[in-house]
C-alpha cells in the first residue's frame, strides 16, 4: 500500500502508532520547546512543573517559559540538549522536513558567533540521514533596537538558517520596525514568516502582508474575519501554519469544532497542521491530525492532501 492509503487507513482506524510512520512535514515549530514533556522532565531530574492546564494566551504561555522553563535551561548545554531533543521527538514521529526557530538571543549563550552557527549546523548533519531539519531564526517583539541590528543581519548572513519569524504578544502592534530584515532575509533566500491573526483580527494579518511581504503566517486564521484578507492571502500564495491543539489551549479558539481551519481549507488557501510547543501542548502532528478527523473538521482524502501538500 501507498504512503497515502497507508495514512487513510490509520486515520479511519484511529491508530497512532501507524500515523506515526508516515511522512509528515512541521514547519511552525518553537525549537527549545518542541520536545515532549515527559523528556525535559527527565533531563531536570524531575525538577520541572508541568505546564499549567488553565493556561490562557501569550502571557500565560511566557509566564511559563520565562517562570519556569527558562529556570532549568541555563546553560548553552541545556540549550544545545532541547534543541536535539526536538530533533528526535520529531524524528519519533516521522517528521521529515522541520522547519523549527531558535531564538536569535541563544546566540548570546555562546563565546563566538561560530560557536553558535557550528553547533547548529553540526545538528543539521547529524540527523541528515532522517531528517531534513532547517533551523529558523526566531525573533520576539520584545527584542531591542540594538539587538535586532547587532544579531539579525549575522545571523542571516551565516546561512545555518533557512527561514525567519516573527512572534510573540500580539497586543505589541506594528511591523515596520522588522521590515528591512525581512528584506534582507528575502534578499539572501530565506522563506519570511510571522505570527499574526491567533488573537488580533484580519486587520492585523493584512498589515503583516503588506509590511514584511511574508511567504508563510504563523497561524493566521482570524483573516477569515475579511473575505478581502483571505483573498490576499490566496494570491499571494501564502501558506498558513496551523496548530490547532494550541489555539484552543491558548483560549485563542473556544472549542475545536469552531475552529476556523476549515473555512480557511474550503477557500483553497494551502494549510499545513503543527505542534507549536509540544512541550506546552503535548499534542504531535500525527495527534493533531487525529483530532482534525475525529472531530470530523476534514476527511481523510483532505488531510492527506494537507499533509502531501506540506511536504513541497
Amino acid at each position: 500500500m501507498t504512503n497515502s492509503q497507508n495514512f487513510k487507513r490509520y486515520l479511519k482506524e484511529n491508530d497512532l502508532k501507524g500515523l506515526k510512520t508516515i511522512k509528515k512535514a512541521e514547519l511552525h515549530n518553537h525549537c527549545g520547546l518542541g520536545m515532549k514533556f515527559d523528556n525535559i522532565h527527565s533531563y531536570t531530574k524531575g525538577k520541572i512543573k508541568r505546564p499549567s492546564k488553565d493556561m490562557k494566551g501569550i502571557k500565560g504561555l511566557d509566564d511559563f517559559i520565562f517562570n519556569e522553563y527558562m529556570n532549568h535551561i541555563k546553560t548553552k548545554e541545556d540549550f544545545l540538549w532541547t534543541i536535539e531533543a526536538t530533533i528526535k521527538d520529531a524524528i519519533d514521529d516521522n517528521i521529515v522536513i522541520l522547519e523549527a526557530s531558535v531564538d536569535c538571543h541563544d546566540i548570546l549563550r555562546f563565546e563566538n558567533d561560530k560557536d553558535f552557527f557550528d553547533c547548529i549546523g553540526s545538528l543539521v548533519d547529524k540527523y541528515k540521514d532522517k531528517i531534513d531539519f532547517r533551523p529558523e531564526i526566531g525573533i520576539a517583539k520584545s527584542i531591542s533596537d540594538e539587538n535586532l541590528e547587532k544579531l539579525i543581519p549575522k545571523i542571516i548572513d551565516s546561512k545555518v538558517f533557512k527561514s525567519i519569524d516573527l512572534y510573540g504578544d500580539e497586543e505589541i502592534v506594528g511591523f515596520d520596525r522588522y521590515k528591512i530584515y525581512y528584506d534582507y532575509a528575502k534578499k539572501n533566500g530565506l522563506k519570511l514568516k510571522v505570527h499574526a491573526g491567533e488573537f488580533l483580527g484580519a486587520e492585523n494579518v493584512k498589515e503583516a502582508i503588506e509590511i514584511l511581504n511574508i511567504d508563510e503566517l504563523q497561524h493566521g486564521f482570524r483573516a477569515v474575519e475579511s473575505d478581502y484578507v483571505l483573498d490576499m492571502i490566496k494570491e499571494r500564495n501564502i501558506r498558513l501554519n496551523i496548530c490547532p491543539t494550541s489555539n484552543i489551549y491558548l483560549g485563542a479558539v473556544d472549542d475545536i469544532k469552531n475552529h476556523p481551519v476549515r473555512k480557511i481549507y474550503d477557500k483553497n488557501i494551502n494549510i499545513s497542521i503543527n505542534t507549536d510547543d509540544l512541550i506546552v501542548f503535548d499534542s504531535t502532528v500525527s495527534e493533531e491530525y487525529l483530532v482534525l478527523y475525529n472531530n470530523h473538521i476534514f476527511n481523510e482524502d483532505e488531510l492527506d492532501k494537507i499533509r502531501i501538500n506540506s511536504l513541497r
